[in-house]
C-alpha cells in the first residue's frame, strides 16, 4: 500500500495541499503552541527525570498529536456547516418557488425575492467556505458536485414558466446574481494567495474605496437625470401655479442604471437574427409573387418552391381568438400551394404570405393596397359631414390622422434607457420653434394597476375591470366616425378577445396578425412563453431572418401609403419590453428609429397625432424585485403626444393643455377621454374660434387645461395599493 496516500478523504496539510494553505500553517504560532512548548519541551518539575533526547521526541509527537486533533475538528464542523449551508441553500430556494394566481404573486413578491436571495447567500458562504478548508481536492469536487446536483433537482422539481409555476424565472434570477458574485468573490481570493499580505491590503483598500466613489458618484449622476426628457423638459419637483405637484415615493435610486447594455443576457447570444440567404421573394403591387431560390444544391434537387397564403383573422369569432388555441387554428387554415411561376394573388383580406425553398429558407412577404369598399365606405361618412358643414356655413377641415405607438412593460426611464437612439430621433421631431410638430412628454403618467389587463382596458375601453356587456373598444368609434382602420400586434393575441372576451376585429379595416403565430416564433406545441422562445422571450426574436417588430413596422409603412388622401387610425403593439432581462427592448431601437424619421420625411407628421405610449413598466427582473426604483418605474409608464402643424394652427388651446398637463398626474382615464374626442367629431369646425363653450368639448382629456395638478391618487382613480406618487 502507498504509505502517501491518505485514506480519509480530509487530506491535512501535506505536500499536496495548496500553497496559500501551507503559507499560512508555516505562520501559525498561537500562544497555545508556546504553553505547550513551556510544558512538555521546558524545565518543568518532571522533565529533568527524562534523557534530552527522549525528552525532544515526547514533546514534539505531543505538540503534532495536539495540532493534528485540533486541525481535524475544525475542519470537521467547516464541512459540517458547508452541509448546513447546503441544507439551507435548497430549503430557501424551495421557497422562493411558492406560487398561486397573479394577485398571490404579486402580495407575496417580496417573500420571493427575499428567499431566492437568502438562498444565493447559503451556497457562496458554502462554496467560498470549501475553497478555504484545507480538504483533498477530490472531497472538495465532491463537495461542489453535490451542490451542482442539488441545483439540478431544484431546476428538474419546478421548471415552470407560470405564475403558479415559475421555476424557470426563479433560476434565471439565481444564477444572474449567484454567477457574478461568486465570480467576483474567487477574484479576491485569488489575489489574496498570489499577493504579499501588506501588497493586498492596500489593493483591497483602494479597490473598495474606488468602486464605492465611482458608484456613489454613477448613482448621483443617474439620479439626476432619471427625471429628464426630451429636449430639455424634465420632472418638476414643488409647486405648479400654486398647487403642490406629487412626487414619486421611495428611494428612488437607479441601481439598475450601473448595469452596462446586454450585461444581463450576454450569454445568451446575440441579440440579431440570423440572415436568411438562398432566397429572392417579392410581392408586387399588383399582386405578382416571383420566387427565386439561389441555392444551387436545392435546384438540382428536383423540388419546386412554395408559399402559403396565411389567412385573413379579422372575421373570426371571438370563440376562435383564445389564447393557446388561436396559433393552432391559423396554421390549420394556411393555404399550402406549390410554386412554378410567377403567380397572381389578390385574394379579399390576405396581406401576409410565406415564400419557401429549402427547410429554414423563407421569407415573409406583405402587401397591403386600398381596399375599394373601405374608401366607398369612409366617402360616404366624409359627404354626411360635408352636407352637415355646408348648412352650418362652415369649411370643414381634414380630419388628423391618429396613431397609437403601444410598448408593452416600458417605463418612461427605461424608454431611454434601452431605446436611445429612438429618444433622439424624437427630440429631434419636434420642431415647436419653427411652427412644426409639436412633442408633448408626460412625466406623472401613471399606471392604475399591476399588468396589461387594467391599463390597457382603460386606455381602450375606460374601464379597468372586464364587464359584461363587453365594453366596446375605442376603434369601434374611430370606425363609425369615417376612420381608416388598421391594427397590428408582434404576439399572438387578438387584444379584444383576450381581455373583453368579444370580437372587435370588424372594426378593423386591415389587421395583420397571422405571421406573428406561426412557428418557430410562436411554438405550435408546449409553452410559447419560454424564456429562450417566443414573445416573451430573453433572446431576439425572429421570424425567417428578421426581428418580429420589423415585419409590424413594415405593414405600418404599408397602410400609410396605401391611404394617403383619408383619415386614418392606426395601431402598432409591441412586445419587446415584456421580459425580466429588459435587454431585448434594445433590439428595436435603430428600427423604431428608422420608423419615427421615416414619417418626418413621408410628411406623415404635418397631419398626424401620434401616442406613444406604454401601458405600465417592467414587472419582472431584478430592478423590479429588489429595488423601490423597479416598483416606481413600473408605475410610470412611457407617454408622449406628438401634435401636427395644421391641428395646432388652428386649435392652440390643444398646446396649452398638453404644456400644462406635462407635469400632472394623469392615466389611462385621459388618454381614453382624448381618443375619444378625436374620434367623436366634437372638435370645433373652426377652431378654437368657435370655442363658444369654454372648452368643454376637451375636458378630463390630456389637452385639458383646467386638470388639477395637485390632484391626488384617489382623484386619478388610481387604487391606493399601487399609488407612487403622493402628494
Amino acid at each position: 500500500m502507498d504509505g502517501s496516500r491518505n485514506p480519509s478523504p480530509l487530506n491535512y496539510p501535506t505536500s499536496s495541499t495548496t500553497s496559500w494553505r501551507g503559507h499560512h500553517n508555516k505562520q501559525d504560532d498561537s500562544p497555545i503552541d508556546h504553553e505547550e512548548d513551556r510544558i512538555h519541551g521546558g524545565d518543568s518539575s518532571s522533565s529533568f527525570l527524562l534523557p534530552r533526547s527522549m525528552k525532544d521526541g515526547l514533546s514534539g509527537l505531543s505538540r503534532s498529536n495536539s495540532k493534528n486533533v485540533n486541525h481535524r475538528t475544525v475542519v470537521s464542523i467547516r464541512i459540517l456547516v458547508i452541509l448546513i449551508l447546503f441544507s439551507l441553500f435548497s430549503w430557501f430556494y424551495l421557497q422562493s418557488l411558492a406560487g398561486g394566481d397573479i394577485e398571490w404573486v404579486k402580495d407575496h413578491l417580496s417573500m420571493l425575492g427575499t428567499n431566492l436571495v437568502l438562498s444565493v447567500l447559503c451556497l457562496t458562504i458554502a462554496l467560498t467556505m470549501i475553497v478555504l478548508t484545507p480538504m483533498s481536492t477530490r472531497f472538495a469536487i465532491c463537495l461542489c458536485g453535490g451542490a451542482a446536483a442539488i441545483l439540478f433537482a431544484l431546476k428538474t422539481w419546478d421548471n415552470g414558466e407560470s405564475f403558479e409555476q415559475h421555476g424557470a424565472y426563479n433560476f434565471l434570477v439565481f444564477m444572474v446574481i449567484t454567477v457574478p458574485l461568486n465570480g467576483l468573490i474567487q477574484s479576491i481570493m485569488l489575489c489574496h494567495r498570489k499577493m504579499r499580505p501588506s501588497k493586498f491590503r492596500r489593493f483591497m483598500t483602494l479597490s473598495v474605496a474606488g468602486t464605492t466613489l465611482t458608484t456613489t458618484l454613477l448613482l448621483m449622476y443617474y439620479h439626476s437625470i432619471w427625471g429628464t426628457g426630451a429636449n430639455g423638459a424634465h420632472l418638476m419637483h414643488g409647486a405648479l401655479a400654486g398647487t403642490q405637484l406629487c412626487e414619486w415615493s421611495g428611494f428612488n435610486v437607479p441601481f439598475v442604471d450601473l448595469l452596462p447594455n446586454y450585461i444581463q443576457n450576454f450569454w445568451t447570444g446575440r441579440l440579431s437574427c440570423p440572415a436568411v440567404t438562398g432566397i429572392e421573394a417579392e410581392w408586387s403591387h399588383d399582386g405578382i409573387l416571383t420566387i427565386h431560390c439561389l441555392n444551387e444544391a436545392f435546384k438540382q434537387s428536383g423540388h419546386q418552391p412554395t408559399y402559403h397564403i396565411l389567412p385573413d383573422t379579422r372575421p373570426w369569432p371571438a370563440s376562435e381568438k383564445v389564447l393557446h388555441t388561436y396559433n393552432k387554428k391559423i396554421v390549420e387554415r394556411i393555404k399550402k400551394m406549390n410554386y412554378n411561376e410567377p403567380v397572381f394573388i389578390n385574394e379579399e383580406g390576405v396581406e401576409s404570405i410565406v415564400a419557401n425553398c429549402e427547410e429554414n429558407v423563407s421569407k415573409v412577404l406583405i402587401r397591403v393596397t386600398p381596399d375599394p369598399s373601405v374608401l366607398d365606405r369612409v366617402k360616404a361618412v366624409e359627404k354626411a359631414r360635408q352636407e352637415k358643414a355646408d348648412t352650418a356655413n362652415v369649411k370643414p377641415s381634414r380630419k388628423p390622422n391618429v396613431m397609437v405607438l403601444f410598448m408593452d412593460a416600458v417605463s418612461r426611464r427605461q424608454f431611454y434607457r434601452k431605446l436611445a437612439n429612438t429618444a433622439a430621433v424624437v427630440a429631434s421631431l419636434d420642431k415647436s420653434a419653427q411652427g412644426g410638430p409639436q412633442l408633448h412628454e408626460f412625466f406623472r403618467y401613471h399606471a392604475i394597476g399591476f399588468n396589461t389587463d387594467p391599463n390597457s382596458r382603460v386606455v381602450y375601453t375606460n374601464h379597468s375591470d372586464r364587464l359584461e356587456p363587453a365594453a366596446l373598444p375605442i376603434w369601434k368609434d374611430f370606425y363609425e366616425a369615417g376612420y381608416i382602420t388598421s391594427r397590428v400586434e408582434d404576439n399572438c393575441e387578438d387584444w379584444s378577445a383576450q381581455y373583453t372576451g368579444i370580437a372587435t376585429s370588424q372594426y378593423f379595416d386591415h389587421e395583420l396578425q397571422a405571421p406573428f403565430c406561426l412557428p418557430p416564433y410562436y411554438a405550435l406545441e408546449g409553452n410559447p412563453f419560454s424564456n429562450f422562445e417566443g414573445p416573451y422571450s430573453i433572446v431576439s426574436r425572429c421570424l425567417h431572418g428578421t426581428n418580429v417588430h420589423n415585419h409590424a413596422l413594415e405593414y405600418m409603412n404599408q397602410f400609410r401609403r396605401a391611404y394617403p388622401d383619408q383619415p386614418w387610425f392606426q395601431m402598432g403593439s409591441f412586445i419587446e419590453g415584456h421580459e425580466g432581462t429588459g435587454e431585448v427592448l434594445l433590439t428595436m431601437d435603430n428600427d423604431l428609429a428608422k420608423f419615427m424619421k421615416g414619417m418626418e420625411e413621408d410628411g406623415t407628421l404635418e397631419n398626424t397625432i401620434i401616442f406613444m405610449m406604454a401601458d405600465h413598466g417592467l414587472h419582472m427582473g431584478i430592478n423590479f424585485m429588489f429595488t423601490p426604483n423597479g416598483r416606481i418605474e413600473h408605475m410610470n409608464p412611457y407617454l408622449s403626444v406628438f401634435l401636427p402643424p395644421l391641428v395646432t394652427k388652428n386649435f392652440p388651446s390643444l398646446t396649452q393643455g398638453l404644456k400644462h398637463n406635462q407635469q400632472s398626474l394623469v392615466t389611462g382615464y385621459e388618454i381614453h377621454a382624448t381618443l375619444k374626442m378625436l374620434a367623436s367629431g366634437v372638435m370645433p369646425e373652426n377652431g378654437d374660434k368657435d370655442d363658444v363653450d369654454g372648452g368643454a368639448w376637451r375636458r378630463g382629456t390630456l389637452f385639458d387645461e383646467k386638470l388639477n395638478p395637485s390632484r391626488t391618487c384617489e382623484e386619478a382613480q388610481i387604487p391606493e395599493e399601487y399609488c407612487r406618487c403622493r402628494v
